[in-house]
């Protein structure tokens, strides 16, 4: 899972570029801080989470993806708000606790 400081790096990163590929952003969270530990097959640990995240801007029609071989590269379509973005984490958060079960106090007798 991201960190809210990776999420913040990954939404910087899609305001300055315009394409780009899954394997560029995460050698770009690597130098700033993220793991650089890899799977036997050499991708990078983190590659399938920054895939998910980048998946809810292409849901969201922000981005368009176009897969490759071994990789996929992303397209710029659309913006991004930093203020929606916060919103919709806020409200996320908001929904899950609203789902969890309210425990009360408990007697024995």
């Amino acid at each position: 899972m991201l960190s809210t400081r990776e999420k913040e790096v990954l939404n910087d990163y899609v305001h300055v570029h315009s394409t780009f590929t899954l394997n560029d952003v995460c050698n770009y969270l690597i130098e700033n801080g993220s793991t650089s530990q890899t799977y036997s097959t050499g991708k990078y640990k983190i590659y399938p989470y920054v895939a998910v995240f980048l998946e809810s801007y292409v849901s969201n029609s922000i981005l368009e993806i176009n897969h490759l071989e071994n990789d996929a590269q992303y397209k710029v379509v659309g913006t991004i708000s930093k203020e929606n973005e916060t919103e919709k984490e806020i409200e996320r958060k908001e929904e899950v606790k609203e789902d969890e079960p309210q425990l009360g106090q408990l007697s024995l007798f």
